[in-house]
């Protein structure tokens, strides 16, 4: 227990005729106690008792009696010390010299995991990176169909399939070329080939890109999952033909293999037939939401069950469903293989679905928006020769959704660079094919497919969609001209012909492109401008300030004309106010002028007296600044000839000043060699060889001289490592 002073009075005794004066008063209440005086003293003494602290010295009583009247305007309040400042321990703490140990609680916390921010630079790396991977993706799926496609078409296949088809459908097939008889051909084919093969999986399917990274179906690297000749619940492991007609034997596989087993069985029976192929390769891009997923999914495995529930309400209970039923139904989701049959009555492709029985309905096979394992982007047709027909218009109904699967769209930049789709390139070197008859009647019921499609009955349907557009949906460089015929109405909105959409660009733009705007016409849109360069930012501020954002003018391609320069007038170049000529076409060439693209003709031009102007043929930004990329010079017409030869002449001499000064270059560093070789033969003649061999000698006769003292007991004591060894 311990006293606080919770309040107190402090007098001020400003000398020593004060402070005598109140000395004699405060005797007499010495003598004189009080009830507060002795309820003060007592609870000194209760202090003093409990206390753990020495009691104060003598001296210090004595000058205590001084503050006597302000202990007794002191209210003393008794409180609880904590355990360890008791008595008892205090006393044993000084008592002995044993140090006293605390029962201490260690904290122990774990440092967060720094995040660093991606930079822009490992973002484009990844984006570059993932697009390489689908790319290299595709190339190997369609390798892999063309494989498949062959051994649909190997003569020793036709045997086995020939041995297990029902006699009646092979003869009707081959019997009559009709459709009615092709469909019930087919049809009967389809309910034995129901019955006779059983499904075990659903084929090859779309995975994210994220779950691809740990995925090798139970194996730690992927190395050892190619070793291991497996695969997993997806698809069939064939290793060649012979295992490839072996389950054809044991009638059973996935969809693909199935769709595969039923073109060679249709080919064995004198179909033309293609094998169709939709590529399901890694995408390019990660879908939103998906890494929160990755993370959840980790969290989870993480967890040690702690926030579980101790007892679970109702024990999990897991319905086996079976692959060969719920793959095989009408309603099941549209498988990733099939095939078409080619009608010589209609001269056209039927589709036929062996998976579901379904018989020329196309539409069937598109898989549904939220179908996140069927992605349909490419969908190739291998034919009986094993050439290759892209069919993706025929099984679609939004192209442009295919096409931003196949891969990134291009920019604005990159279209008007030249750049070219790499799925077009690669598919123009995949069907390079002579085109025949079919082909062209393919293509144009493919055609008028597009154009057949059933307008949306909602909103969003028309975003992107091929044949119809709202206003609503207009990109920023996107305009309608002209804004007829008026297709429809939906909620009050005018629907209009996709072909009516428009691209608009600016004057700047057009100029690049050897066009410009005619005289008189308006702006089709104004839009806000793209700030790239120091200059157009302040304007953009200065825009600002003012209240209002910077637009620029942009036009159709149907405001514009072919740029006309201004011709060559008594050899005087049209030059601009920066002294150059836009050379941005060959058409901006004036008329009377040449273009000489040779680099450093300019200063031959100046020392020769010939006017001249800098071509600019295109514009970089440095710096946040536009610097024009120079591309020869312009002279007149008359001049060239002359420049050119006296450009002729100045190379060869400067050709010949060029190998003069190798040439003294090498004679230099041969000098400069030889005479290093003689400088040290020299010197090795006089100084180094003799005074090598006589250092040499006289070291070694040391060293023996040395050897042979120690043996013959000289001073010392010592014997050579040798004996030392064999004694």
């Amino acid at each position: 227990m311990v006293a606080t002073r919770r309040s107190g009075k402090r007098k001020d005794h400003s000398n020593e005729a004060s402070s005598a004066k109140k000395r004699a008063p405060k005797k007499a209440k010495l003598e004189q106690p009080s009830k507060a005086k002795d309820k003060g003293k007592q609870r000194q003494v209760d202090m003093m008792e409990q206390d753990p602290v020495k009691a104060p010295s003598d001296h210090h009583e004595e000058n205590d009696d001084d503050d006597e009247d302000e202990e007794d305007d002191i209210d003393w309040e008794t409180i609880q010390l904590p355990p360890r400042f008791t008595q008892e321990e205090h006393e044993q703490e000084f008592k002995t010299d044993a140090p006293v140990v605390y029962k201490d609680v260690e904290i122990v916390m774990e440092t967060p995991r720094v995040v660093l921010k991606e930079s822009n630079w490992e973002r484009a790396y990844q984006r570059n990176l993932r697009e390489w991977m689908h790319h290299s993706h595709v190339v190997m799926l369609i390798a892999h169909y063309k494989l498949r496609n062959s051994w649909c078409s190997d003569p020793n296949m036709k045997s086995v399939c020939l041995s297990i088809i029902p006699d009646n459908c092979s003869r009707l097939l081959s019997k009559d070329s009709s459709e009615a008889a092709l469909k019930t051909g087919i049809k009967w084919l389809l309910k034995w080939w129901h019955e006779f093969f059983i499904l075990t999986g659903p084929g090859l399917l779309t995975r994210p890109h994220l779950e691809l990274e740990n995925h090798y179906n139970g194996f730690k690297t992927l190395k050892e999952w190619i070793d291991a000749h497996q695969s997993d619940e997806n698809g069939d492991y064939i290793e060649g033909l012979e295992a490839f007609m072996q389950l054809l034997v044991s009638k059973s596989g996935t969809r693909d293999t199935a769709a595969e087993l039923f073109v060679a069985i249709l080919r064995a029976s004198g179909c033309d037939v293609r094998l169709v192929a939709s590529l399901q390769p890694v995408p390019y891009k990660i879908a939103p939401g998906t890494a929160s997923k990755a993370v959840t999914a980790e969290d989870d495995e993480l967890d040690d069950g702690s926030n579980k529930p101790i007892f679970k309400y109702r024990a999990p209970t897991k319905t086996h469903i079976d692959p060969n039923v719920q793959l095989k139904e009408p309603k099941a989701k549209p498988p990733t293989v099939w095939c078409e049959v080619y009608c010589e009555d209609t001269k056209r492709w039927m589709t036929i679905d062996p998976i579901r029985g379904f018989i020329d309905k196309p539409t069937l096979m598109e898989p549904a928006t939220l179908n996140r394992s069927n992605h349909l982007s490419f969908v190739l047709g291998f034919d009986n020769q094993n050439k290759v027909t892209d069919v993706t218009r025929r099984y679609t109904a939004n192209m442009d959704k295919a096409m931003r699967l196949r891969e990134r769209p291009l920019t604005r930049r990159e279209k008007e660079g030249g750049m070219k789709l790499w799925s077009e390139s690669l598919l123009e070197s995949v069907c390079k094919k002579k085109k025949t008859e079919r082909d062209h009647l393919e293509f144009e019921e493919m055609e008028k497919q597009q154009t057949r499609q059933v307008m949306p009955s909602a909103i969003g349907g028309f975003k992107n969609h091929p044949v119809y557009a709202l206003e609503r949906h207009l990109l920023k460089y996107e305009v309608l001209h002209p804004r007829e015929p008026v297709l429809g109405s939906i909620r009050g909105e005018k629907i209009y012909p996709r072909a009516n959409v428009k691209t608009v660009s600016t004057a700047e733009t057009f100029r690049k492109q050897g066009r410009q705007i005619k005289e008189g016409e308006q702006p089709a849109k104004m839009v806000k401008a793209n700030v790239f360069t120091l200059e157009k930012k302040r304007i953009k501020e200065q825009a600002r300030q003012e209240g209002h954002d910077l637009l620029v003018a942009c036009y159709g391609d149907w405001q514009t004309e072919a740029f006309v320069p201004p011709p060559v007038i008594d050899g005087k170049l049209p030059k601009n106010a920066y002294g150059s000529i836009d050379l941005f076409t060959p058409d901006m060439l004036p008329m009377g002028a040449a273009h000489i693209p040779i680099k450093g003709i300019a200063k031959l031009a100046k020392k020769l007296g010939i006017d001249y102007a800098d071509a600019v043929v295109d514009f970089e930004f440095v710096k946040m600044r536009a610097v024009p990329v120079m591309g020869g010079i312009v002279v007149a017409e008359q001049e060239k000839w002359v420049l050119l030869e006296a450009w002729e002449e100045h190379e060869q001499k400067e050709a010949v000043k060029a190998i003069a000064k190798q040439e003294k270059e090498v004679y230099i560093r041969w000098r400069k060699l030889i005479k290093s070789v003689l400088i040290k033969a020299r010197v090795d003649q006089a100084y180094g060889s003799h005074d090598k061999v006589d250092k040499w000698a006289k070291y070694n006769n040391s060293k023996q001289g040395a050897v042979d003292e120690a043996v013959g007991g000289g001073g010392g004591g010592f014997l050579p490592e040798s004996d030392q060894e064999d004694n």
